[in-house]
């Protein structure tokens, strides 16, 4: 089924009967993992033509995930071999002009404080 705001696939899992369907689930690995919740919950049966369409559709996303996955595997490996990184030429990076250090600051001295000492004669 599609959804009205989206391109992507939307699955509704519902009770044979009901008009209402239970939940929409946008993956076919949730909608099998809800199907087999309400089955547990309510003891109906899951009909075989939905495992099998939902195996299915869970199996060619795992495909499709794993090509892309060698796909990038595949560049990296390309882009990161011991002879492309090898034959890169990098030239020595032109030293920076370093910025003028500004003089520390200085603690200011702390005020001397003026105290009165009493000295006893004798």
């Amino acid at each position: 089924m599609k959804s009205n705001k989206s391109e992507n696939t939307v699955w509704a899992v519902a009770i044979t009967g009901e008009e209402q369907p239970q939940a929409y689930c946008k993956s076919a690995y949730k909608a099998m993992r809800f199907a087999f919740l309400l089955k547990k919950r309510t003891g109906l049966n899951i009909s075989d033509n939905c495992l099998s369409r939902l195996s299915q559709d869970i199996k060619e996303l795992k495909a499709a995930r794993a090509a892309e996955v060698q796909e990038k595997v595949e560049e990296f490996c390309e882009s990161h071999s011991v002879d492309n990184v090898l034959a890169q030429h990098t030239e020595p990076k032109a030293e920076q002009p370093q910025a003028e250090e500004k003089p520390k600051r200085q603690r200011k001295p702390r005020s001397t404080k003026k105290s009165a000492t009493v000295v006893a004669l004798k």
